[in-house]
């Protein structure tokens, strides 16, 4: 059997990781000037998830509370917040700072969906 405090230590780290990879990617999405309204409305759900996550990482300092199953969604949380937050930067790579590139928007997709699908995804 596991030990109960390297476990809650290791879902500690896991929740983390989400954290830091949706606090970095807000901060991406905000730094985008003109942004369409499917980016601003993304701002809001990650600003949610953002909460969320910081609550849960303070809860996670209780011993009392068992958050392992929770582990594959936080790294899934994670991981599709780096990813997406990478071709965001991507996009933005095609902008000249002032303006970004509709084309790039346009064709902007995670996983098969665009960024309402992320923030749908997000929300779920």
């Amino acid at each position: 059997m596991a030990d109960p405090l390297s476990t809650a230590s290791g879902i500690l780290a896991i929740a983390t990781f989400a954290f830091q990879s949706s606090r970095a990617l807000y901060r991406t999405v905000g730094s985008i000037q003109h942004s369409p309204s499917s980016i601003r409305q993304l701002k809001e759900e990650l600003e949610a998830l953002n909460g969320a996550l910081k609550s849960l990482l303070e809860l996670g300092t209780n011993a009392d509370i068992d958050l392992t199953v929770l582990r594959i969604p936080l790294l899934r949380c994670g991981k599709a917040c780096e990813d997406f937050e990478a071709l965001i930067i991507e996009c933005l790579a095609h902008s000249d700072g002032s303006k970004t590139s509709f084309r790039d928007w346009a064709k902007l997709k995670y996983m098969g969906d665009d960024i309402v699908g992320f923030k749908h995804m997000l929300s779920g």
